[in-house]
């Protein structure tokens, strides 16, 4: 037992003396291991902790300057340096050809270019001329159906932009420009029919009305708009001052109307065609129309006496 006691006191006794040792000789420090940039110096801090010298010089500083920047006061402007308003000169817009120039001889067609349209139109078939066309609704949301005649009496101008969207905008400043009228190409098909954004001479617009309108249209003139017609004077248009015809078709005391076909048309629809022309009307039964009197497309003269029979009146006049 005395012999091993004596070997692990002696084995103690050695591993303290060479603690010793190696604390003497920087043992620890030579053989710790160290990643050194070659532009940092490290600074050894104590065995197992290092610092860079250079990081303690440089985070000291970004604070420094974020924090400087924060506190600084703003500038005081001088009134020198205010800037005064720059005065502008009024706007001057040069008026192209094709807008309407009050005083000279060009005027804004307004829809005294719908009535040659139409008849161009009708004239190159793009239109049918006993066609029915869309007139907006009535107050009971019921579509109108009318002619283009009617449509160009009534000065319908819901009408109208159905027929423009029929002729469409490549055939009508084709038409224009075979006629020495040229108008600016951003219009739309509906405004060229109705004669706004543009004017228009004179003399063009009356020759136009010559070249495309036939006497079979002549029942529409004078034709009126804002006081101001365009009148058929032995032969020739010219324009006039005058009172607006209403906005309604013949009635009573002119030179006459004509019979709209009602058959197979609503009894509600079928009435309000004639309440346009007369006030004397009688109605039969119910449902659609089935016969009507005077006949469809005679010329009737005055506020004749309409009479409309729906279906279920003529069925019962068969049974009898």
């Amino acid at each position: 037992m005395n012999k091993k006691a004596n070997r692990r006191a002696f084995f103690v006794c050695m591993f303290i003396c060479l603690m010793y040792a190696s604390v003497i000789m920087h043992l620890p420090e030579k053989m710790s291991f160290q990643r050194v940039s070659n532009d940092q110096k490290i600074v050894p801090a104590n065995m197992n902790m290092y610092m860079q010298e250079n990081a303690r010089q440089v985070i000291p500083k970004i604070v420094t300057v974020s924090t400087v920047q924060a506190v600084q006061p703003e500038r005081k402007i001088e009134p020198e340096q205010i800037k005064q308003p720059v005065k502008t000169e009024p706007l001057v817009v040069n008026k192209s050809i094709s807008d309407p120039v009050p005083g000279d001889d060009s005027i804004e067609p307004l829809l005294f270019m719908s009535l040659p349209l139409v008849c161009f139109a009708v004239k190159e078939g793009l239109i049918e001329k006993e066609g029915l066309i869309p007139a907006g609704k009535d107050s009971r949301n019921v579509v109108r159906w009318k002619k283009p005649i009617d449509i160009l009496h009534d000065r319908d101008e819901e009408g109208l932009k159905n027929i423009s969207k029929t002729i469409g905008k490549k055939h009508t400043l084709t038409f224009l420009k075979q006629e020495g009228i040229s108008i600016k190409e951003e219009l739309s098909v509906e405004e060229i029919i109705l004669g706004k954004g543009y004017a228009v001479e004179k003399k063009k617009l009356l020759s136009l009305y010559k070249s495309v309108i036939s006497s079979e249209y002549n029942n529409l003139f004078p034709f009126t708009v804002k006081g101001t017609g365009i009148a058929l004077c032995n032969g020739n248009f010219e324009f006039s001052t005058m009172r607006d015809k209403p906005n309604k078709q013949h009635m009573a005391g002119d030179e006459g109307w004509q019979m709209p076909n009602l058959v197979n048309l609503p009894i509600r629809i079928a009435l309000d065609k004639l309440a346009t022309h007369t006030a004397k009307i009688k109605i039969h039964g119910s449902g659609v129309v089935a016969e009507q009197s005077p006949k469809p497309f005679e010329r009737i003269s005055g506020e004749t006496e309409c009479i409309i029979y729906g279906k279920t009146q003529k069925h019962q006049n068969d049974e009898r």
